[in-house]
């Protein structure tokens, strides 16, 4: 069993690379932000206002309370752990006060030598018109990057379902997104290089498939050592 964590701006393509190596290695594919979206969208919590406030937050592009963010998160891995998966996130652990508390738990639950930190780049530019043009299955939560193949697809290659461009992908939601995750992931990744993880830089402004063959290659060179 490990754990790939995927971190990147708006854009960079984390969910996709994500879903590809879960599948790939048969891990469970944590998407925080699909977690986070669903909870704050469930008509079951609209009098709840702890759910409200998260709700408020998330439709404006900025980040959820990392207190709470925090205890979903560690309450879904270790139902996870205890499942004997392994685990490919993609958008969390988000801040400093995540870092600090879900990076020990996976270190105490898998081990240090099964973690596998990515940090995909993209360019401000890249993120606003990835996300402008992207779209999702309403039915599955797939997400179509955009790209010549892509751009006239209507329905979703897995399930069939229609393809919409979800209400936070504007550009001003996605400036936010993009100035909060600079703002506040940065101390994500001091924590990182501080505590002597490794940190996998990987250029994500070609195809999603050139992408996932420099993952791959890195966790191939990363299992020899």
């Amino acid at each position: 069993m490990f754990v790939s964590i995927f971190f990147g701006p708006p854009g960079a393509g984390k969910g996709t690379q994500a879903r590809r190596i879960a599948e790939k290695f048969n891990l469970v594919n944590f998407d925080t932000g699909k977690v986070i979206e669903e909870t704050v969208h469930n008509l079951n919590y609209q009098n709840d206002p702890i759910i409200q406030r998260e709700k408020n937050n998330f439709d404006q592009g900025y980040l959820c309370t990392p207190e709470w963010v925090t205890e979903i998160v560690q309450k879904e891995i270790k139902k996870i752990h205890q499942n004997r998966q392994g685990i490919a996130f993609s958008g969390s652990p988000r801040t400093l006060y995540e870092v600090e508390r879900i990076i020990p738990l996976l270190e105490n639950l898998y081990g240090r030598d099964n973690l596998f930190i990515f940090k995909i780049n993209l360019s401000q530019e890249g993120a606003i018109f990835r996300n402008l043009h992207r779209r999702v299955c309403e039915k599955c939560g797939y997400q179509v990057v955009y790209s010549e193949e892509t751009k006239n697809w209507q329905f979703c290659p897995l399930c069939g379902g229609k393809l919409v461009v979800r209400t936070l992908d504007n550009q001003e939601s996605i400036k936010i997104r993009w100035q909060e995750y600079r703002e506040r992931t940065q101390p994500v990744f001091d924590y990182l290089i501080q505590n002597k993880f490794k940190i996998n830089e990987i250029n994500g402004e070609p195809s999603p498939n050139i992408v996932t063959k420099e993952i791959l290659k890195c966790l191939k060179d990363q299992n020899k050592k």
